[in-house]
C-alpha cells in the first residue's frame, strides 16, 4: 500500500507538477500559479485608500492560462453548446496548459491544470472568483476541496452567463482563484442577534459607536483630502482606541 502519511508542512501549499503528461519545467508551473497582487489594472487611486478592497485582492491564489483563447456559449446544456477557439495548432496546444474542455454542459467551461495541489492535514482549498478582477460574462464556481485528502488534481469551472457573446481571454488573465481554509471552521458558525449574545449595556454602547462613527464620517471627514479618513487603516476606532489585531 502506497504511504498516504505525506503530509505538508504547516502554512504551505504544494505543487505536484503532472509528470505522466508531457513534462513541464518549475518556471511555467509558477507564471501559471502565483500569489494574488496588491494591484488591479482597473482600480482608480481612490479605491487604494479602502483597506478592506487592498487586502481582498491579496487573498488567495490565481491560476493562469499559457495561451489566447475565446469561448463562446450557445445557450444549450449539451457538452457540444460551448466552442472553444484558439490561434494555436493541435500540436501546439499540446504543449500549453491549461487544458480547457467542455466536461459537464450547462455552459460551464473546465479549466484542467497540469498540477495538483497538496495542503497541511485539515485544510481545505476553496474555488473563487480572482478578487477583484473583472471577468467579461463569466463566474467562477466555488468549490470546497480536501486538497490534503486528495491525490490527484481538481478542476476549475467556470459558468457563462449570457448566450452567444464570445469572451476572450489573453495569456495571463486570471482564469481562477483558490484559498485555503481551515476544515470545518465556517461550518462552526451560527448567526444570533446581539441581545442573544450581550447585556443590554453592551448592545447600546455599540450602537452609540457606530452613530457617533456614522456622523464622524459625514462632517469631520467630507473636510480632510479625498473626504476619506484614515482611522480604519491605522487600525482606529472613532475615538482612537487601536485595534487589539489588525491586519495591513
Amino acid at each position: 500500500m502506497i504511504n498516504q502519511g505525506n503530509n505538508v508542512p504547516d502554512k504551505t501549499i504544494a505543487i505536484f507538477a503532472d509528470r505522466f503528461d508531457i513534462p513541464i519545467a518549475h518556471d511555467r508551473i509558477t507564471s501559471m500559479i502565483s500569489k494574488t497582487s496588491k494591484t488591479r489594472d482597473w482600480f482608480i487611486p481612490h479605491f487604494y485608500r479602502c483597506l478592506p478592497l487592498v487586502i481582498g485582492n491579496q487573498y488567495g491564489f490565481v491560476i493562469k492560462s499559457e495561451f489566447d483563447f475565446s469561448v463562446e456559449w450557445d445557450g444549450g446544456d449539451s457538452i457540444n453548446a460551448i466552442r472553444i477557439y484558439v490561434n494555436n495548432t493541435e500540436e501546439e496546444m499540446l504543449n500549453l496548459y491549461p487544458r480547457l474542455e467542455s466536461r459537464f454542459g450547462q455552459g460551464i467551461l473546465t479549466i484542467n491544470p497540469p498540477f495538483s495541489l497538496r495542503t497541511p492535514p485539515g485544510v481545505n482549498l476553496m474555488t473563487i472568483n480572482p478578487p477583484n478582477e473583472i471577468l467579461p460574462n463569466i463566474t467562477v464556481m466555488t468549490g470546497v476541496v480536501e486538497s490534503d485528502n486528495l491525490r490527484r488534481n481538481f478542476t476549475f469551472n467556470i459558468k457563462l452567463q449570457m448566450p452567444n457573446q464570445r469572451v476572450f481571454f489573453p495569456a495571463g488573465t486570471s482564469l481562477a482563484a483558490f484559498l485555503p481554509i481551515p476544515r470545518y471552521f465556517g461550518d462552526q458558525f451560527e448567526l444570533k442577534m446581539a441581545e442573544e449574545v450581550f447585556d443590554e449595556s453592551v448592545v447600546v454602547e455599540e450602537l452609540i459607536a457606530a452613530q457617533d462613527a456614522y456622523e464622524y464620517r459625514n462632517t469631520v471627514e467630507q473636510t480632510l483630502p479625498n473626504r476619506v479618513g484614515r482611522s480604519y487603516f491605522r487600525g482606529k476606532d472613532v475615538y482612537g482606541n487601536n485595534f487589539p489585531d489588525h491586519q495591513t
